[in-house]
């Protein structure tokens, strides 16, 4: 950097302002006073530094063994260096150094050469710094000698401020002759092939092969034939024009500004205006789920306050039960036979009672897992209070409805097609869990899907093969058969969302597919078509269990007895319908009948067997050896081919192969007496 006694290295102590002094001497690329200030041809001076190191180094980079010139960074005027064979990072060096900048940032460090005021100076007063020139009188004035003698004397002449120029002009007078920033010869030449000054040392050395060469001074006539004055009126033009972007560009800065403070503004508008929204919506999800709650609670606490009633006569009437007396008053073992039978009786109605008229309610908030996201395409939601009632389930069987004695009625219907299907949906097999979410296996379009119990879609994920039956494993996973490559793939169920945990490739089963599936005993059981397997859940090693005589489509496993029961697709009379295995042996439990193709089956909390007949139309209920048939479905109740049927607690959906009923699902509800 710049050494203080340096005339060519000048102090960064000198202020800046926007003077011409400051303008001609700030290097166009780093902004700061000009040190080992250097000018090109073009006569546009910079830091030695920032041309070498800063610019022209940089400018040539990657083309730096070819390249022969440069372009100056103001004017972009193309220009090559005074020796192109040495190293490019030393061309800045060669152009000659700006004297007369050097000499101005000598002199402005002086205050001593500023002109003075002329009367000031008359008078003996050579400190006082002029501000003003007038050029009818050709002398300097301050402030106070310009309104107190030149403005009195003459009115109609306006001096010129000289306040931001004085300096430049002493400057200038006392730096006349200029000398070569490499040879320290006066500038004497010009050639006009290179359009550059050069002392008679430069010309003989680097301009000898040039065609033009002449005197500085007779250029200077030259140029003073009009060639200045046309280009004086072209920088004109150039400042005008200049002057108008400048202006142009403020202009834009000034609309840029305004439009920034609108925008801001309509930022903190919409921000306010969506907090007012996700208030009222908060507010009406808050209301929603207050009054659901008010509602059921006060229904809770009348059942409870019957129950309680009920309970404390009921332990009254046992505690009387104990005095020894009692047995020899007739009367008063009368009277308590007679009450305990009006409070069992009373205790049996006000439990059926509430098992019709009442149901377990479960309210939550949903909302779309993607609602976050940043390029979500959703409406503004805060999501919906699901409230969920499902029919009470009785505290004992002594005096529970039985589901032997039920009846199935339809409560919804929803469509399992989503958007992303390509296809019209069939759905093979479903499986009912917890949280009333309800899984499917779509075929057709190749996917497993989650639904809510109310038909909310929540989740789905692919498959490069056909999913067929379902079971589920525990209430987290569930298990589907993939049927044309003989595998069992393992899917996790969580809160709202489906993923793979892993693929089971069946080994050693003969049979070309596999169709239905259960899980019992920490293994699967398959059906294919000809024969039941039972599969290792770690190795997928398939052991024969028994054959049956046509295609085996769906499982399940009767957690209260351990028996598993294969539903056998056949319409043949006489011909099995349904097989039960139960610690190794083989049971026909239900032949050709009532139902024929069977197709889905489900066993219920209380051992119950339903059956879906897909050739006779119908859902039958029976005990778990065959006895005590009923039809629970037929046509009659809107419901034709059913073909996959899952029950959870007092629920129960439905999928059909009927093609009007393929994007359906039926959801029943397992009700006292008649439908």
């Amino acid at each position: 950097m710049a050494e203080s006694g340096d005339p060519e290295k000048p102090s960064t102590n000198v202020p800046k302002s926007q003077s011409l002094d400051a303008l001609v001497l700030e290097c166009p690329i780093c902004l700061e006073q000009l040190q080992h200030p250097k000018s090109l041809p073009c006569l546009h001076s910079f830091c030695q530094e920032c041309l070498g190191c800063s610019y022209i180094t940089k400018e040539l980079s990657g083309k730096m063994a070819s390249s022969s010139s440069f372009s100056c960074p103001v004017c972009r005027k193309i220009t090559e260096p005074v020796n192109q064979s040495e190293d490019k990072e030393r061309w800045a060096e060669q152009f000659p150094t700006n004297s007369l900048a050097v000499e101005m940032i000598r002199h402005l460090l002086n205050t001593d050469d500023l002109l003075v005021c002329t009367p000031c100076g008359k008078k003996g007063n050579t400190k006082v710094i002029a501000k003003f020139w007038c050029k009818h009188n050709q002398s300097y004035f301050c402030a106070d000698c310009k309104t107190n003698h030149h403005d009195l004397v003459h009115g109609n002449c306006e001096p010129e401020n000289i306040t931001e120029w004085n300096k430049s002009a002493a400057i200038r007078r006392k730096t006349s002759a200029v000398e070569c920033g490499k040879h320290k010869e006066k500038l004497e030449y010009f050639c006009e092939d290179h359009q550059i000054l050069g002392c008679y040392k430069c010309i003989i050395v680097d301009h000898r092969k040039c065609e033009v060469v002449t005197s500085a001074d007779d250029f200077r006539v030259k140029l003073a034939s009009g060639r200045i004055d046309s280009l004086l009126e072209e920088l004109r033009k150039c400042v005008d024009a200049m002057d108008i972007l400048i202006k142009d560009v403020e202009e834009q800065l000034q609309f840029m500004t305004e439009d920034q403070v609108i925008a801001l503004d309509s930022l903190t508008d919409l921000r306010a205006k969506i907090n007012e929204r996700l208030d009222k919506l908060q507010k009406e999800l808050t209301d929603k789920l207050t009054a659901a709650f008010k509602e059921e609670t006060e229904s809770l606490d009348i059942s409870k306050h019957k129950c309680e009633r009920l309970m404390l006569a009921m332990q009254m009437t046992l505690a009387s039960s104990q005095d020894s007396a009692l047995k020899e008053d007739t009367v008063g073992t009368i009277s308590l036979f007679q009450r305990g039978q009006a409070e069992v009786e009373s205790c049996k109605n006000l439990v059926q009672g509430l098992e019709t008229s009442s149901s377990t309610t479960r309210m939550r908030h949903e909302y779309k897992p993607d609602i976050m996201a940043l390029d979500t395409t959703n409406s503004l939601s805060m999501g919906k209070i699901i409230i969920h009632k499902q029919q009470k389930r009785l505290p004992s069987t002594a005096v529970s409805y039985p589901f032997s004695k039920r009846q199935l009625k339809l409560v919804r219907r929803f469509s399992i097609r989503v958007r992303s299907d390509y296809e019209e949906c069939c759905s093979l097999g479903i499986v009912l869990l917890s949280a009333d979410r309800v899984v499917v296996a779509d075929k057709n379009n190749q996917k497993v899907k989650l639904f809510t119990v109310e038909g909310d879609f929540l989740c789905e994920v692919g498959r490069s093969a056909q999913p067929y039956d379902l079971c589920n494993i525990d209430d987290i996973s569930v298990a589907v058969i993939l049927v044309s490559v003989n595998t069992i793939c393992i899917v996790t169920v969580e809160d709202s969302t489906l993923s793979i945990l892993s693929y089971i490739h069946i080994q050693n089963a003969t049979d070309d597919r596999v169709y239905g599936v259960t899980f019992a005993d920490n293994s699967f059981i398959i059906g294919t078509g000809s024969s039941l397997y039972s599969v290792e859940r770690k190795d997928g090693l398939a052991t024969k269990l028994h054959p049956v005589k046509s295609r085996c489509l769906h499982l399940d496993n009767d957690k209260l007895n351990g028996h598993v029961f294969a539903s056998v697709k056949t319409s043949s009379p006489g011909t099995l319908a349904v097989v039960r295995l139960s610690d190794g042996t083989y049971t026909n439990v239900l032949k050709v009948g009532i139902v024929t193709g069977a197709l889905g089956i489900d066993v219920d909390r209380e051992g119950n067997v339903y059956v879906c007949g897909g050739d006779s139309n119908n859902v039958i209920q029976m005990a778990g050896d065959g006895t005590n048939i009923r039809e629970l479905l037929t046509v009659s109740d809107g419901i034709e081919c059913p073909r996959a049927i899952a029950l959870l607690g007092d629920q129960a959906v439905v999928t059909s192969e009927c093609s009007t009923q393929r994007n359906l699902v039926h959801v029943f509800q397992l009700v006292n007496g008649n439908k």
